[in-house]
């Protein structure tokens, strides 16, 4: 067997409207760190692409609120976000054989229903699995924080 492949893990990154998938990819990652996904270096990694995903979003939401403005002083309920009961909420998980190693979660009714049910994360899959397979193949990771221990 080739040594290349013993050495290489398959993880899933997914992102989720509620139940509904936006972005599905599986990466591997040569020499996976197993603690990495305890590391103060994943949750900052994930914090990252939260707040790329959630920039893209604003900016969107601002492009679209400005290019509707007439339409919505017309009819404010384009926009309204509270015409489903549920919550929606944006998801990250981070997966390795079907279990859950890093889940992220945020309010999606922040953002015009327009802008939530089109999202388009294909300009940044490249820099998301080069940045989760780069802190899930280290092996110099933080695990404590302050005083606290994080394995």
């Amino acid at each position: 067997m080739n040594k290349e492949k013993m050495n290489t893990t398959k993880a899933e990154f997914l992102l989720t409207l509620n139940d509904n998938i936006i972005v599905q990819r599986f990466f591997n990652i040569k020499d996976y760190n197993i603690d990495s996904y305890n590391s103060l270096e994943m949750y900052e990694e994930i914090k990252d692409i939260e707040l790329k995903i959630h920039n893209d979003l604003k900016m969107k939401s601002i492009v679209y609120l400005l290019d509707n403005k007439y339409q919505i002083q017309e009819d404010p309920n384009i926009i309204e976000t509270s015409m489903t009961d549920d919550d929606e909420n944006f998801n990250i998980f981070i997966k390795k054989d079907d279990k859950v190693l890093f889940h992220r979660s945020w309010n999606g009714k922040a953002y015009p229903p327009k802008i939530r049910y089109t999202v388009d994360v294909r300009p940044h899959l490249k820099y998301i699995l080069k940045r989760l397979t780069s802190v899930m193949s280290n092996d110099k990771l933080t695990y404590k924080y302050q005083d606290y221990e994080l394995v």
